[in-house]
């Protein structure tokens, strides 16, 4: 701002002060002539402090909020002239001033009558530095396109194990939508929106200027999320330690990540993480707890059950029925007349179902009734327990520094036997040589453990199976008995070559007599299962290992001129175990045998870039 700008702004505002004093504003907050300085009231026995607020240049500051620290009672403000006069009581009081956009101050008096300020700019907000697309920093005002930076600070307040859920409701235009798959599991992520209908719209993730493959393990395809219980895996960023993390800087728009091609085409996340600092060497400890359970819950109907269709002999006892799935029977309490005695003698509440079944040729199951209802979700879920340990290392010379940390986040799901374990070992190492070459190396080593992650969908979801179950069966008994060790069943129409009586073979198609555990559940029909035996019986366990690290080396040319190389590697190694015991009933029928799976797979990526970049600041502008 010019001389001529600043003097016709001071008559301005010396005119709008001398009419806010004859519209009748007390004395002391204003001075008609400008000689007058604002006071409080004055009272006997005070010193009387008088002074002058000015900004950086020199200009008087109308209105500056004068107070005693630790005193109660009215303060004053500057007049149009920045004069200012106050009474105190104590002549080693501190002053307090205070004004919008600059810093507050506090000046102790120490005896003065006469106390002049300089008010500071509170230019740190205004003249922040972020760090945008490849690494280039930039003062935030200069900016021509849209940026949110998070700090560290913000993240960890309450620390989640994925990084990416701590930033819901932190950045605008973000939508985070965590994962369904319990402990471990990737969050979706959307800048500003949906960008493609079929395509993905998850953003860049860079981590120190690097690029990083961020797919996710098991991704559920939209033509088998309704109709398989598919679990969906983890993916990169939430395998990284949020101690780790100095900042993220979104950068929401094309424009803003044009440096990384179409591949940032849905905006980047720019994670900036911690390096050692100056100084003597410091040990930081960080560990927090947090409990997780069920937000909310379908509203179920506890009054009727399934329907029960008996099946009675001569004299009128119930010898078998059939029990129908869903409850669109008679009311619960209604079911006391289905008493049944068991092989050990014991009665219950039940009834013996015939299975009419190649499979269970013979066979007769007792299903296990009650004539009351509970809410079986208690029961079902438990209190999820997330804890969250680091210790870091950090310190060095202006000429060296080293950061060094250990990580370890465990959590038991929400769902029995889900739980999921981490490691971070991260390790930074920065030198600098003859004051314009420096170099800096970055290593990271993760290891993760997932076992029994849960699935989506309608088939083999313990989840969907709990909540649809009739009302009248009684889960506190399938819940402790959810498989019979000594099963005995049928195999689908197998063929084999059989031996026959001259010593010869012949393709044969025949059923085999199988035996082993096996699920036991009321019902014995395509796609129904034993919510409990989902759960216990059918088990999965995940295991990945990632190395990612880079090193980089910038020298600075001239002033303003430097050149930047670096390079960058990402390896994975991912192995899956999952096993699915016989007996479960598939959508399509029964599986006669189970199934296991084992699958192992290892990726690099090796990322390098060049770059001469050239930032000089004139005044205000950053080039």
């Amino acid at each position: 701002m010019n001389n001529n700008s600043n003097e016709k702004g001071q008559m301005f505002l010396k005119a709008a002060f001398a009419a806010l004093l004859a519209a009748g504003v007390p004395a002391q907050y204003a001075s008609a002539a400008g000689t007058t300085a604002p006071n409080a009231l004055i009272q006997a026995n005070e010193n009387l402090v008088q002074g002058c607020v000015t900004d950086a240049t020199g200009e008087p500051l109308i209105g500056v909020s004068v107070v005693v620290k630790g005193a109660t009672g009215l303060g004053v403000v500057t007049d149009i002239d920045g004069n200012y006069k106050i009474n105190v009581k104590d002549k080693n009081a501190t002053l307090v001033f205070s004004y919008i956009g600059y810093t507050a101050q506090e000046v102790k008096i120490a005896g003065r009558t006469n106390v002049d300020v300089k008010m500071a700019d509170e230019s740190s907000v205004l003249k922040e530095v972020v760090v945008t697309a490849m690494g280039i920093k930039r003062k935030e005002t200069s900016l021509t396109y849209s940026t949110q930076q998070v700090k560290a600070s913000d993240l960890n307040r309450v620390q989640d194990p994925n990084v990416a859920n701590s930033l819901e409701g932190k950045v605008s235009g973000v939508t985070i939508t965590p994962s369904a798959g319990g402990a471990g599991g990737a969050s979706k992520i959307l800048l500003r929106g949906n960008k493609s209908i079929m395509g993905k719209s998850t953003p860049l993730i860079v981590v120190d200027g690097v690029p990083m493959s961020n797919n996710t393990r098991g991704e559920v395809g939209s033509g088998s999320m309704l109709a398989v219980g598919a679990s969906e895996g983890g993916d990169a960023l939430s395998m990284i330690n949020p101690d780790d993390i100095e900042s993220i800087n979104v950068l929401k728009g094309a424009n803003a990540a044009a440096l990384y091609g179409s591949e940032a085409a849905n905006g980047v996340l720019m994670i900036t993480t911690k390096k050692g600092r100056e100084g003597k060497m410091a040990i930081t400890v960080s560990s927090n707890v947090t409990f997780d359970n069920p937000l909310l819950t379908p509203d179920i109907q506890n009054v009727y059950g399934a329907s029960v269709t008996p099946v009675r002999d001569d004299a009128g006892n119930i010898t078998s029925g059939k029990v129908g799935i869903y409850s669109w029977g008679p009311k619960v309490s209604e079911m006391s007349q289905y008493k049944m005695t068991g092989a050990d003698g014991q009665s219950y509440l039940g009834l013996p179902v015939t299975m009419n079944s190649e499979k269970f040729s013979g066979q007769m199951n007792n299903v296990h009734l009650r004539d009351y209802a509970k809410n079986d979700l208690d029961d079902f879920y438990r209190t999820g327990v997330t804890t969250n340990n680091s210790i870091a290392l950090s310190g060095g010379t202006d000429k060296m520094s080293s950061y060094f940390s250990y990580g370890n986040s465990h959590s038991d799901g929400m769902l029995p036997k889900n739980s999921y374990n981490r490691h971070t070992l991260s390790f930074r190492q920065d030198f600098k040589f003859f004051d314009r070459l420096s170099v800096n190396v970055s290593m990271n080593y993760i290891q993760t453990k997932t076992k029994n992650r849960p699935g989506g969908g309608v088939a083999m979801n313990p989840i969907y199976h709990m909540y649809t179950a009739a009302r009248n069966i009684d889960m506190d008994y399938y819940r402790n008995n959810y498989a019979n060790a000594e099963g005995t069943w049928r195999s689908e129409p197998t063929g084999y070559y059989k031996k026959n009586a001259d010593n010869t073979y012949s393709w044969t198609t025949d059923r085999v007599d199988l035996t082993g555990p096996q699920q036991n559940w009321a019902y014995q029909e395509n796609g129904q299962n034993n919510p409990y035996w989902l759960l216990k019986q059918n088990n999965g366990v995940n295991k990945e290992d990632r190395f990612f690290g880079n090193v980089t080396g910038t020298l600075d040319i001239y002033d303003g001129l430097s050149f930047q190389a670096r390079i960058g590697m990402d390896f994975s190694k991912y192995e899956t175990d999952a096993r699915r015991y016989a007996t479960t009933w598939l959508p399509s029928g029964m599986e006669d045998y189970g199934r296991y799976w084992w699958g192992y797979s290892k990726t690099t990526e090796i990322y390098t870039d060049y770059m001469l970049n050239y930032n000089k600041t004139f005044g205000d502008w950053d080039v």
